[in-house]
């Protein structure tokens, strides 16, 4: 007994020397029982967040307990996986939307006007995390989702019964992707909760979820707009939504309890902003976001406009989306082993000199399709990792809040960078224009990628050759 009790009053030495910053994140007696039994697999490890993070209002050291697996958290991630399946993988493909509307209903317009639905879309998307993340710290992600799933199901719905710019323009840029943000921000605030040493590999699965949505409902919008009319596809697609994510409410919880209510105000968001390393973090992403997107809205615009047919152009956001399933997955299992940064970095630099290197001079099908399996690939990478990169910083009570304001800052970013390119495009009739246009998102990415090697640098110490 006074062995014990002097291991205990030396642990409790060494609790009270930790700084101000700094949690231990142990694993309980009970938790490791549960491993020898089994149930799920657990070790201690230690999280430290970086200077500048602020601290909770309890002890500077306290414990938690993150199984890193268990049914409850692998049955999150699957409803998660769902959940983005059906919210962020429905806005994956708006390549469609942006070529065919072109071609029917807002023929009349440019190409620039129509790019609003594409970019308003991903801006609700990203930029709702703002709020909804405040939310979710507050109430968890069951209301959440249910909220959501209704208004996207709602959104799309009101769709298929639409037929002017500014009916289309409220229903699928604006009503249906701030129900998909109630979903999206949600299951992935909530899979974190789970998880420390696994997180990266399972973002990456729930992630993934988003690139098979990207690739079947386009092959199921294709397929349905040869059979019957604009307005049932739309539907169709809406009850597949709806089955999708209905298994999401069902399946997501929080391994957080809810704080409850307290107001959003601006000094809760600014404090956010205290990190150094979580600023330097969103300037970064704000570059790389102003053009990741774009190749997914305009990929099929520009075969076409090289002369492929436009049944094989349509099959390019499925390549891409396809592609992108692996590059959520795989880099999420290495990021786990050589650092999230560091893959965070591959895909980045990746991505931007492929866009450079290999979809400037390609004019034809084959080497068009070859950039959209590689871009899919490494693009797949960065939207995976920035938020494991954002939690790797981030207070585990505050991942939500964390998470939500960056995604709400790079959705400015979405929300221009694509009109952007239209812009530069304009009537699209002039090889110049794309090349432009190709130009601005590689060169984008890659000043995003310069900022985020300064940031990487920064946390280890200017130290290359290390795990971060």
């Amino acid at each position: 007994m006074d062995s014990l009790r002097r291991a205990e009053s030396r642990q409790c030495s060494k609790s009270e020397s930790l700084s101000s910053y700094e949690k231990s994140i142990r694993y309980s007696s009970e938790d490791c029982e549960k491993k020898e039994n089994g149930s799920y697999e657990s070790s201690v490890v230690t999280y430290t967040p970086e200077e500048g993070t602020p601290a909770t209002d309890e002890s500077s050291s306290e414990t938690l307990i993150i199984p890193d697996g268990g049914l409850e958290a692998w049955t999150t991630v699957m409803g998660a996986f769902f959940g983005l399946f059906g919210a962020f993988g429905w806005i994956n493909a708006m390549g469609i939307f942006q070529k065919y509307y072109e071609t029917h209903q807002l023929s009349t317009l440019s190409e620039s006007t129509i790019s609003w639905i594409s970019s308003l879309q991903i801006f609700f998307l990203l930029f709702s995390g703002l709020f909804i993340g405040h939310l979710f710290d507050c109430f968890g992600p069951r209301h959440l989702i249910l909220f959501g799933t209704f208004l996207q199901v709602f959104g799309i719905m009101m769709t298929s019964i639409s037929h002017t710019y500014f009916q289309i323009l409220i229903c699928q840029a604006i009503v249906a992707p701030i129900g998909s943000a109630f979903t999206f921000h949600a299951c992935l605030s909530s899979t974190s909760t789970w998880f420390h040493r696994k997180r990266a590999m399972v973002l990456g699965i729930v992630i993934s979820g988003s690139s098979v949505g990207g690739l079947v409902f386009p092959i199921v919008i294709r397929h349905f707009s040869n059979h019957t009319s604009y307005g049932w596809t739309m539907r169709f697609c809406g009850f597949i939504i709806l089955s999708l994510l209905l298994i999401a409410n069902v399946t997501v919880k929080s391994k957080n309890m809810p704080s409850g209510w307290t107001p959003l105000n601006w000094s809760t968001i600014c404090k956010t902003f205290n990190n150094f390393n979580f600023i330097i973090l969103t300037v970064g992403s704000f570059f790389i976001f102003l053009a990741i997107f774009s190749p997914f809205a305009y990929v099929v615009s520009d075969a076409t406009f090289h002369g492929v047919d436009s049944t094989m152009a349509n099959y390019l956001v499925s390549i891409l989306n396809g592609s992108s399933i692996f590059g959520r997955i795989i880099p999420g299992l290495l990021a786990d082993k050589f650092g999230r940064y560091n893959m965070y970095l591959v895909g980045i630099f990746f991505s931007g000199i492929l866009t450079l290197a290999l979809w400037i001079p390609a004019q034809s099908l084959i080497p068009i399709a070859a950039y959209a399996a590689l871009y899919g690939f490494f693009s797949g990478t960065v939207v995976t990792l920035m938020p494991s990169c954002c939690s790797q910083i981030s207070d585990i009570n505050q991942i939500g809040t964390r998470v939500g304001t960056i995604f709400g800052v790079i959705g400015f970013a979405c929300l221009s960078g694509i009109p952007i390119c239209g812009v530069i495009i304009q009537d699209g009739s002039r090889q110049l224009q794309w090349t432009g246009m190709k130009l601005f998102c590689g060169i984008m990415i890659l000043c995003g990628g310069l900022v985020l090697v300064f940031a990487r640098l920064k946390l280890a110490q200017m130290k290359v050759f290390v795990k971060l």
